[in-house]
C-alpha cells in the first residue's frame, strides 16, 4: 500500500503562525542579550521567515537550496536596516518572491495580483499599527502568517485537490469508516 503525502498549507501556516506568535517573545529576548533590540527583533523574524520559505520549498517540492539567496538577502539586511517597520515589509517582499518566485510559479499574473494585495495589506496593517511593544510584534507576527494564508485560500495547490478520501487524515478515515460500519451491520 502506497503512503499518501498530504500537505495542508493553509492550516499549517495558520499553525505555524500562532507558534511564531507564541515564541517571539523568548526568542528576541534571548538575541536581545547579544545584539540591540531592533537587530535581535528582525533576526527572529528572519528565523521565522527562513522556517516559513522551507516549509514553503516542501510543499511547492522545490529543492531548499532554491530558497537561500533571498533568505541570505534579507540576513544582511538585517544589519543594513535599523528600522523594524522597514525591514518587515523587506520580508513580506522576500516571502512574496520566495512563495510566487521559486515555489509556485505557474500562479502567473494573477499570482502577483494576489502577491501585490498581500504585501500592501501587510504593509498597511505594519503602518496603522505600529507595534511599540514586544507583545504588540508577537501578535503582529501571527496576523502576519493569518495574512499570509490567503495565497492558499486563493490556490489551492494540486495535490489538495483529489478526491475527499484522499483530502482526510488517518483518524477522519477510520471514523469515518466506522460510521459506515454500524449504520448498515449486515454490509460487511
Amino acid at each position: 500500500m502506497k503512503a499518501i503525502k498530504i500537505k495542508h498549507p493553509l492550516r499549517n501556516t495558520i499553525f505555524y503562525g500562532f507558534i511564531c506568535g507564541l515564541t517571539f517573545v523568548p526568542v528576541s529576548l534571548m538575541f536581545n542579550a547579544f545584539i540591540p533590540w531592533s537587530q535581535a527583533a528582525c533576526l527572529t523574524l528572519w528565523f521565522f521567515s527562513t522556517g516559513y520559505a522551507l516549509l514553503l520549498s516542501r510543499w511547492g517540492t522545490k529543492n531548499r537550496l532554491s530558497v537561500v539567496f533571498p533568505l541570505l538577502f534579507l540576513l544582511a539586511a538585517i544589519f543594513l536596516i535599523d528600522a523594524m517597520v522597514s525591514y518587515f515589509i523587506l520580508a513580506l517582499i522576500v516571502i512574496s518572491w520566495i512563495r510566487s518566485g521559486i515555489c509556485y510559479q505557474e500562479t502567473g499574473a494573477r499570482g502577483l495580483a494576489v502577491e501585490l494585495v498581500l504585501c500592501t495589506s501587510g504593509a498597511v496593517l505594519v503602518q496603522i499599527f505600529t507595534p511599540g511593544s514586544v507583545f504588540a510584534w508577537a501578535l503582529g507576527v501571527w496576523l502576519f502568517f493569518l495574512i499570509q494564508t490567503l495565497f492558499f485560500a486563493v490556490f489551492a495547490p494540486a495535490e489538495n485537490q483529489q478526491d475527499d478520501s484522499s483530502r482526510l487524515d488517518a483518524f477522519e478515515l477510520a471514523s469515518r469508516q466506522a460510521e459506515r460500519i454500524l449504520s448498515d451491520p449486515y454490509s460487511h
